[in-house]
């Protein structure tokens, strides 16, 4: 009787395993996270060196720095380190704490040293080994204490408190006034090297103080905003010389004072009988561009650096391109540019220049570094702004 094989049990299902993933898997997942760490690294450098190059350009900085030393000093001269400041011609001041000098033309030089004259100390004793520096607004004080102008301080108001003015008098206040406009972290002292022609002239002259100066009144939040908010000071200022007789003014900037100067231009123009801007900030993005690659800042950084700038002080740098508003320019404009100027970029105002109706811009191209036009040839600087305006006033 046949009998039938045992059934065989059903073989027990396999457990899995857990899954290995592959090594080429792995090194991807690695690869990816240091990455992704290499990229939040990167993006936080570059928004660090952005924001901090942002700072540099809207921090209120008064400081004085003196970075030569004094090798001699006697018989009339002073012996100074040879580097481009203290062998430039031209007529410069010696400044140290404390004191002053008036420097007249190199005497000799070598390759580490240059001998100049001195003509006179102004104030202090000029000693070996002191720390100095090169000052090319040269006189310092008030204008009567430096040049011997009477005056008057007197105190404009202004949107964010009462600002501090010098007031020079003219032929008469019934007359078109000129009011000078100094740059960053300057003071009205920079204003000093227009003042002898423009009191030649017979016109009153308001040099004035503006937001976060020594002694004015600050920003709410106690930065520069590259002219953005400062313009409104200068109207301010129109206002006090309309309410004191002037029948106009002549708008006179140095520097972030030009920019301020042509914001305020743009807004009103119908009290404005000339303007005249010395080594002026006529585009925000082309000079920072410029002060980034001074840096060694490479292009994308320094844009980053910009957007973050107009989102502390909430900016639009496009608004401050003033070759945009040439073409339709009315107002007649005298236009010094340094053509060393290692500071602002001077490509915007010689397009300024050339974009304008013809005959309305002056443009007159000097040597030297930023603001330096008057100290390379104090006479003819004071010629060309003589004339300029004789035909404004």
């Amino acid at each position: 009787m046949p009998t039938s094989a045992p059934e065989s049990e059903p073989p027990a299902p396999a457990v899995p395993e857990p899954p290995i993933l592959p090594r080429r898997r792995r090194r991807v997942r690695a690869l990816m996270a240091a990455a992704v760490a290499i990229a939040v690294l990167l993006c936080t450098v570059v928004g660090g060196i952005g924001w901090y190059f942002a700072g540099v350009a809207i921090e209120v900085d008064h400081t004085a720095e003196y970075p030569l030393t004094v090798v001699d000093a006697g018989n009339g001269t002073v012996t100074l380190p040879r580097d481009t400041t203290t062998e430039r011609p031209g007529t410069w001041a010696l400044v140290w704490k404390g004191g002053r000098a008036l420097l007249g033309p190199v005497v000799s030089r070598d390759g580490e040293r240059v001998v100049r004259k001195v003509s006179s100390v102004v104030e202090g004793s000029l000693t070996k080994g002191v720390p100095a520096t090169i000052d090319h607004w040269v006189y310092d004080g008030d204008p009567k204490k430096a040049l011997g102008i009477p005056f008057q301080d007197v105190t404009y108001p202004s949107k964010v408190g009462p600002m501090p003015a010098w007031l020079l008098p003219g032929t008469s206040p019934k007359s078109t006034w000129v009011i000078g406009v100094h740059g960053r972290n300057a003071d009205k002292a920079e204003t000093f090297r227009a003042m002898r022609a423009v009191h030649a002239a017979g016109m009153p002259m308001m040099s004035i103080a503006y937001r976060n100066d020594v002694g004015a009144p600050s920003s709410n939040d106690r930065k520069n905003h590259l002219g953005d908010t400062e313009w409104q000071d200068v109207v301010s200022a129109m206002g006090y010389a309309r309410a004191h007789g002037a029948t106009g003014v002549v708008l006179y900037g140095w520097s972030m004072g030009g920019a301020m100067v042509m914001a305020t231009l743009r807004k009103d123009h119908s009290f404005v009988r000339g303007v005249v801007l010395d080594s002026p900030v006529l585009d925000w993005n082309a000079t920072l561009d410029k002060q980034g690659a001074a840096r060694n800042l490479p292009g994308f950084i320094t844009s980053v650096a910009k957007h973050v700038l107009e989102w502390r002080i909430g900016i639009d740098l496009t608004d401050f391109d003033h070759r945009r508003y040439a073409p339709k320019l009315r107002t007649p404009v005298l236009l010094f540019t340094a053509a060393d100027d290692a500071t602002v970029a001077n490509g915007p105002a010689h397009t300024f220049a050339a974009t304008a109706p013809p005959g309305v811009v002056t443009h007159i191209t000097t040597p030297g570094d930023h603001t330096e036009s008057w100290n390379v040839d104090p006479a003819a600087y004071e010629r060309a702004l003589g004339t300029f305006l004789k035909k404004v006033r």
